[in-house]
């Protein structure tokens, strides 16, 4: 069963896709803010990372900058925000997000782009054999571009 983390500070929000994924026959972990989430996904690593931009202390484009950091940039991660600014999307690629959602968003298109990028993270190689990601010395996304 494939793993996916959930980091949102709307318990609302981790609710309605934790019952969403688990009927979608996922495992479903999830953090309220940022540095729950890269301790979850550090003790527990998921397949993949639904990652809110917002997030109390830690935005989510630092949460995910970390994990790179960290070695775990294989673990794809989808950004979702109800921000509608278009510098954000522009972020969220250069961080090689899988997706990124901007809220509302239909059930649907979310379990789609989920199951397509979980299909093409399955590693078509060893993972030594991948190019390495130069570490990042500095948090690039410390400032906080939602506000």
């Amino acid at each position: 069963m494939k793993k996916i983390l959930v980091v949102d500070d709307d318990p609302n929000i981790i609710t309605a896709l934790t019952v969403r994924l688990q009927a979608a026959r996922y495992e479903v972990l999830s953090a309220p803010d940022g540095f729950k989430g890269l301790k979850e996904a550090v003790t527990s690593p998921p397949n993949l990372i639904l990652l809110d931009v917002c997030l109390p202390a830690v935005i989510g484009f630092a949460v995910a900058q970390r994990l790179q950091e960290l070695g775990l940039e294989r673990i794809p991660v989808i950004f979702i925000t109800a921000s509608k600014k278009e510098e954000l999307r522009a972020a969220a690629k250069d961080l090689g997000a899988a997706g990124y959602l901007e809220k509302p968003y239909e059930a649907r298109e979310l379990l789609a782009l989920i199951a397509q990028v979980l299909r093409e993270s399955e590693p078509a190689a060893p993972c030594w054999e991948r190019a390495p990601q130069p570490p990042v010395h500095q948090l690039k996304y410390g400032k906080d571009p939602c506000t």
